[in-house]
Parts: C-alpha cells; structure tokens; sequence
C-alpha cells in the first residue's frame, strides 16, 4: 500500500433473444415470496449444475474436507430442509453439503448447488438460527445463479454479439467455455466475488427461506454482525468474497416485515450443540506453514517468527514478530519482514507486507464521530491509492476502547497483484490512530494469525 497522504433458440438471432430477454418483466410472487429474479445470464439451470458438479470435483481436491458422518449427516438435512424453501429452485440442482476443515469463518457457494461451510462457522454460530442463516444466505446465491451472472457480465464486457455467439456456439462443456474467458474454478475464482447488490439479493432471499422454515430470520444478519465484531481477522476472506452491503441489518428488517405475521417453531438446540461438541473433539484444522505462495518473480518474505517484540509508542504500545524491522517516521511507524518495503516503478517506495501505524488529524475540529473521521482517512487515502475499495465496515471494541474495523482491497505493489489491507480506526484526544494490517490478497491468510497476535497486543493505556 501506498502510504502517502442461455443459448440461442432454434430460428431465433442472439440479439433478439438478448433485448427480450432484459424486457422480461419481473413475475410478482405468491405467497409473500420475495420480488426477485436472477440477472441476465446466458447460460440455462442446467448448465449451472454442470458447471457447479466439475467445480466441487476440484475444490474438494483443493481444501480440507472433514469426513465426519454426523455432522455432514447434521449439515446436509438441515440445508435439504431449507433449501425446500428456496424460490426459483430447479430440478437440476444438486444440493449437497460439505464441511471445510478451516478456522476461518467463512461459507460460499458453487452454481448449481455446492455449499461449503467452514468448521469455524460452527464455533462461531450461538444457535441453530444462526448457522441457518448462513446456509439459507448461500442459497440465495445458487438460486438468483450469480456465479453463472458474473460469467455473463465478463462474457459481455469482453465483447460485442459476434464474440458471445462464437464463445456460446463452440462444443464442448461451460467450464472450458469459462476457461477463454480467463475465469478458473478454483477457491480463488472470479465467480465466488460477489457484489454488494449479490449479497443484498442473497441476504433477501435467506431471509425468505428462514422465515418459511420457521426461524427468525433476524438470525442472518445478527450472525454477519456479531462475526465482524468479535472476530475481524477470522472474517477476512469472508467479507473479501462478501461485501458487506451498507445498511444491511436496517434492510433484512424491512424484507422481515413484508414476509407476513411471525412463523415460528419449537426449534431444540440440543443437536446444534452436539454436533458443535463433536467438531471441537476433533483434530484441530491443520495450521499454516511455510512459506506463502506468491507469483514468480516476487521473493516473498520469511515467515513470520512466532518470538515477538516489544515496540514502544508514545501513545501505544504493541507486540511483533522478532525478525521484522521497526522504521519510524515523523508521523508513522511501519513494521515490515525483509522485503516488505519495495520500490515502485516511478522509485517510490511502498509497503507491501506488515503493519503501518499513523495519526490522522480530521478536518471537521475537535466535534468528530469516528465513522466520519475514518471516512474522511479514507477518502484521503484513496488521494494516492485510487484502486483503494471498501469490502466491509463495522464497528469494534479495542481493549474498551471504541473502534471501527474496515476491510479494504487495493493494488498492491508487487506488480500485478491486489492487496488485502485491514484497517482498525481508534480515537485518541483530537487525532485518529490508525492501524493497517497489509499483505497481498493471495496471501493475506497466511498473516491473519500474526496480525490477530500483534492487534490483541495492543496497548493504549498512555
């Protein structure tokens, strides 16, 4: 970061269908249904499912499944009867049901079906509602198809109607049709980045689906909120591949409050909190080791030394590993392993890995709110970072102290890489301290942990 201030019907051209087809008016629902349809897609549910079976072949390769027969028995029963409820399902959907053996908190869905849940989402949920919540939300995403509409959406940037009638009318499955459009179907794929518009519809829907199935459908966006709080560093790649949408607990109240009188049932924890037993019995997730992965050409740093140091502020202090250095400015200090400060292509240097700590005066006086003044650093930040995005902002509790959490994405300046930064915001007297958490975006897991270490160390008792 820089730190300065459907296919073509027999008979019929692609065009026609393509203009009739964004003409379709929306259907009105029955029986309170939600109001939605999917986004224009080109390709058919079926295709979905095709798409969604070879990608779960290469996911389940690629992650740590857990193979407990109870809780996928529990997980998979739990998501049937859920998704039962699910508007604009289709036949050819799959639905089935995986664990991901990881301490993240963090759940996605593919086309057609897939859902993965991450074992830390079992420790995070309170209640049965909760996790509910999580899988009714993915489901949301299967059946509004947005891994099929962000398909679409590349496919027509890319180009005119020539072009998406050579792509569409060539042989051969959807995945290698996804494959000239540069989308891979691996965990990091485009498909699985979701909008803020994506998540509002999905949240809509979940919200339906819990409501149908007799929970309360306020469960979905407590659990959103309660994970950004209590665990900003566990929720990184979840709101990386979840944008959290502006406003999103005041809007799932008002979907809540059209879907008709309370419909609840007599809903018994006692297997939720059996299966959570069972999982925290088991082996720990496996940790990360080594050495993180980056593309060729850029060295990446050493690990980070599990042995921390103490750096002494004059307003803080905090904790860092031993093998990085510590480099003091006039208004900042930046914490970085060997190789985390780089030199850009116009000879600035910038950093890309570690911890960057500064004051921030806001221009509004001393009668500033804290969402305010880091809004007012972010849009200054943005001055010299213009590809700086805002995934996700909530507010957070540093040691008694108030504080705002925000999730950021920006270009990195390893060439050719984004970053992942976290930004917490904290007042202190009439200035704003701001603490940055930065490594690239492929990357940013394996530092999750040392950047949880160095922010639960910090003090701010000067």
């Amino acid at each position: 970061m820089n730190l300065g201030t459907g296919r073509n019907a027999p008979g019929k051209t692609f065009a026609a269908i393509f203009v009739a087809f964004l003409l379709l008016p929306l259907a009105a629902g029955a029986d309170n249904k939600p109001d939605l349809k999917p986004g224009y897609n080109f390709y058919s549910p079926r295709e979905d499912a095709e798409l969604g079976q070879e990608y779960s072949a290469q996911v389940n390769k690629q992650l740590p499944l857990l193979d407990d027969a109870a809780a996928l028995n529990y997980l998979n029963e739990l998501g049937k009867r859920l998704v039962a409820f699910a508007p604009d399902n289709q036949p050819e959907y799959a639905w089935k049901f995986r664990i991901v053996n990881s301490p993240e908190i963090n759940a996605f869905a593919l086309p057609g079906g897939y859902i993965y849940v991450n074992r830390g989402v079992f420790d995070a949920a309170e209640n049965e509602a909760q996790l509910a919540g999580v899988i009714a939300h993915e489901s949301g995403h299967v059946v509004m198809r947005h891994g099929t509409h962000i398909a679409s959406q590349t496919l027509l940037a890319q180009g005119g109607l020539v072009i998406i009638d050579s792509i569409l009318g060539q042989r051969g499955n959807i995945a290698s049709q996804l494959a000239q459009l540069g989308l891979g179907l691996g965990v990091d794929s485009l498909l699985l980045k979701n909008s803020r518009s994506a998540e509002t519809q999905a949240d809509e829907v979940g919200a339906y689906i819990l409501y149908q199935a007799g929970y309360d459908p306020h469960a979905m966006a407590q659990f959103f909120q309660i994970i950004a709080r209590k665990y900003p560093q566990r929720t990184l790649q979840f709101f990386s591949d979840h944008p959290n949408p502006e406003n999103r607990v005041q809007d799932v109240d008002q979907e809540i409050a059209q879907l008709g009188p309370p419909r609840t049932r007599a809903i018994d924890d006692a297997e939720f909190e059996g299966i959570k037993q069972t999982l925290a019995s088991l082996t720990p997730p496996p940790e990360r080791k080594g050495t993180p992965k980056v593309d060729a050409g850029n060295r990446p740093p050493p690990p980070p030394s599990e042995n921390l140091a103490r750096f002494d502020g004059k307003i803080f202090t905090l904790e860092y590993p031993d093998n990085w250095q510590a480099q003091r400015g006039e208004d900042n200090v930046a914490l970085f392993p060997p190789g985390g400060m780089v030199t850009g292509s116009e000879g600035e240097t910038a950093q890309a890995y570690g911890m960057s700590v500064s004051l921030y005066e806001p221009e509004q006086g001393k009668n500033w709110g804290l969402i305010d003044a880091t809004q007012e650093l972010l849009e200054s930040m943005r001055q010299s970072n213009p590809q700086l995005h805002v995934l996700q902002q909530t507010g957070m509790n540093l040691h008694g102290n108030p504080a705002v959490s925000t999730l950021l994405q920006n270009d990195s300046p390893l060439q050719g890489q984004r970053e992942t930064d976290h930004l917490v915001t904290v007042r202190r007297r009439d200035t704003v301290l701001a603490f940055i958490f930065i490594a690239p975006a492929g990357t940013f897991k394996f530092y999750a942990p040392t950047f949880d270490r160095m922010l639960q160390s910090i003090d701010l008792a000067r």
